[in-house]
């Protein structure tokens, strides 16, 4: 049994990472083909500074697979960010974004050498991934345009999601699997959004637009 676990636990680790990756190049791909409509900037630069927060929380608690992870999610993260501030001629604020939110985690890092005060971390960590796919959620559910916000991105940001609230779980570690609790629902919500403007769209297009991309 606990070598099953065990297996299941080195698979996961594995492959959330892989997901997470391709996660942002589906999305980064969308937006060159279709434009950068009804995408949120606030979620992908959210994204850069959770990449970067559980970099340092991988470190600072000894959990791998966030490094393995993290870091190709923050540098595919960035290039999402900076495609889509591009589209929008928005170079400057996601600039400034990007900078704020790395100087939060170098902030948030330094309780990590303390072990009295690396709970402040660990919360840092767990609030950006429950707040990351909010921005992008409430577009979703303002906005009529969503053409640039990918359907395949957030299929495997659910499957993701999923993922690492198992690995959380097998691991022992709340910090990982708490997140999903919010991610899971605001991705279903996105997937959902996206999807009625996908047919919407078909339906004045013809039957053969595609719906999955």
């Amino acid at each position: 049994m606990f070598i099953a676990a065990t297996g299941l636990t080195f698979t996961i680790a594995v492959i959330a990472p892989v997901l997470s990756v391709l996660q942002c190049l589906a999305q980064a791909t969308r937006i060159y083909r279709t434009g950068a409509e009804g995408v949120s900037l606030a979620t992908w630069t959210l994204s850069v500074f959770v990449a970067e927060i559980w970099i340092s929380y991988g470190v600072v608690f000894h959990v791998p697979a966030e490094l393995y992870a993290n870091v190709p999610f923050l540098l595919v993260a960035s290039i999402v960010v900076v495609v889509a501030a591009r589209n929008r001629d928005a170079v400057r604020r996601a600039g400034a974004g990007y900078a704020s939110v790395t100087a939060l985690t170098l902030l948030s890092s330094l309780s990590g050498t303390s072990h009295h005060w690396r709970w402040i971390l660990a919360t840092v960590a767990v609030v950006s991934c429950v707040v990351i796919y909010l921005p992008q959620m409430l577009v979703t559910l303002r906005s009529n345009d969503l053409e640039g916000v990918s359907v395949v991105s957030w299929s495997l940001a659910l499957v993701t999601g999923l993922a690492w609230a198992l690995y959380g779980i097998l691991i022992h570690q709340p910090a990982v699997w708490l997140p999903s609790i919010v991610m899971v629902p605001s991705t279903l919500v996105i997937l959902n959004q996206v999807g009625r403007h996908r047919l919407r769209g078909r339906a004045f297009a013809g039957s053969y637009a595609p719906v999955l991309e």
